[in-house]
């Protein structure tokens, strides 16, 4: 059981060590990374101080201090690290944040823990008062939990030195562990209140994995031991061995320890994916942003779509309006061969009949106020789509429609040096 759980320890702190250099070499957030680092160092000191536990029994104890009193400091350091990233090392920004959640009334106001009939329920004047009094508050209860576990580990390790149980009620053991637990919920309500808060502008860094990380280690090493020590007393219990309490708690603590082994390797595997180095690299939150808000509709190819919708309606109106204007300059009862003067040029208006069309696709320019009609409709359905491809589709189109422009006169103007067109046939004319 030592090679075995001693293999996973040193597997899963070489992996987190490599991790830890990796965010070491690229720096670019020193204030965010200073702090994800200062979490990934839970992996080697959980694996080395549980296989420490396993192999000298008796140091268990004191090793759990080391356990107990960083798991702490992770706690209110991924609350930090959640501060950080939003202001970037600047507490304002954060507060500022929070008060636009205070005026549209998605934030509620702190905690009350004052006794009813002694103090009343406090007032904020301004949303920016109710913002840092909740910010304050979040940080307060993490906070809490930092100061307080030491204390009660302390008083566990005494404990255990006098009489090691931690079922029976008339030693503080079990006290220590209910006091353990409500202070972790205050914990991680202020944890858990912030993040319900600020989500969405911290998704693109994908928190809730974060915490789970977290939550997940804090949850192995706590309850993890609970129901162990649980188990074991249950499983010694019939037993008439006078030592069955002693040898219950000894074997509950190896196996504790060899699961935390086994259990680091592969957090220090889910930290890689979940901690990554290129999140704080330049650009990369724009880049995230911008694949979450088009994840949906590129998956069902919607952003080709209305590119296509856009094209077909850019180029319905502008031959309405090419056709509108040649019927307005023409002269009535005009024939085949008159010239007119469209935009200062002289653009010859013969028409080349061809006896050969059968029906091709033409637009129909006979009824103008039909034609007007339609351009105002389409001109709704334009100004819809405008409103859904905020991404600037509709820049690339006009620009390629321009481009089609040009070639389209290119490919229509004679080979004479004069700037007068040899015709001006509209895509609604060609067969």
């Amino acid at each position: 059981i030592y090679q075995f759980a001693g293999t996973f320890a040193i597997l899963g702190s070489l992996i987190s060590i490599w991790h830890i250099s990796s965010h070491v070499r690229k720096m670019n957030e020193p204030i965010i990374q200073r702090k994800i680092i200062a979490i990934m160092w839970m992996i080697p000191i959980y694996s080395v101080s549980s296989w420490l536990g396993l192999v000298f029994v008796e140091a268990q104890g004191y090793l759990s201090f080391l356990k107990d009193v960083y798991e702490a400091y992770v706690i209110y350091t991924f609350l930090s690290l959640l501060i950080a990233i939003l202001g970037r090392g600047d507490r304002n920004v954060v507060i500022d944040q929070l008060t636009k959640q205070a005026e549209s009334d998605h934030l509620n106001p702190p905690l009350y823990l004052g006794i009813p009939m002694i103090s009343s329920r406090p007032t904020f004047p301004t949303p920016r008062h109710k913002a840092e009094a909740v910010l304050d508050q979040c940080q307060f209860f993490c906070m809490q939990f930092v100061f307080l576990r030491p204390i009660t580990s302390i008083v566990t390790v005494i404990a255990d030195e006098v009489y090691e149980n931690r079922w029976e009620p008339t030693m503080p053991q079990l006290y220590m562990t209910l006091i353990t637990n409500v202070s972790i919920f205050f914990a991680f309500s202020g944890l858990m209140k912030f993040y319900h808060v600020m989500k969405d502008e911290l998704i693109w860094c994908n928190p809730f994995s974060k915490f789970l990380c977290i939550k997940g280690i804090v949850f192995m090493t706590f309850w993890q031991q609970v129901a162990i020590s649980f188990i074991a007393h249950a499983i010694y219990e019939d037993n008439e061995d006078d030592n069955a309490d002693e040898k219950a708690t000894e074997w509950g603590k190896r196996a504790q320890s060899g699961l935390i082994c086994v259990e680091m390797f592969f957090f220090a595997i889910a930290h890689c994916f979940v901690f990554p180095t290129d999140e704080w690299e330049v650009g990369y939150r724009e880049k995230v942003t911008r694949r979450i808000k088009a994840n949906f509709g590129d998956s069902l190819a919607l952003r080709d779509f209305v590119k296509d919708v856009k094209t077909v309606m850019h180029s319905r109106k502008r031959n309405k309006q090419q056709h509108k204007v040649k019927c307005k300059q023409q002269p009535q009862g005009g024939g085949l061969g008159q010239e007119s003067d469209i935009g200062g040029d002289s653009v010859k208006t013969s028409l080349i009949a061809d006896s050969s069309y059968d029906g091709q696709f033409v637009i129909d320019g006979d009824d103008d106020d039909d034609g007007d009609e339609s351009v105002q409709g389409w001109s709704r359905i334009e100004e819809y789509i405008h409103i859904i491809d905020d991404e600037g589709v509709s820049t690339s189109t006009i620009t390629d429609e321009n481009e089609n422009d040009d070639l389209y006169l290119h490919a229509h103007v004679g080979d004479g040096s004069d700037s007068t067109a040899s015709s001006s046939l509209t895509p609604a004319h060609i067969v």
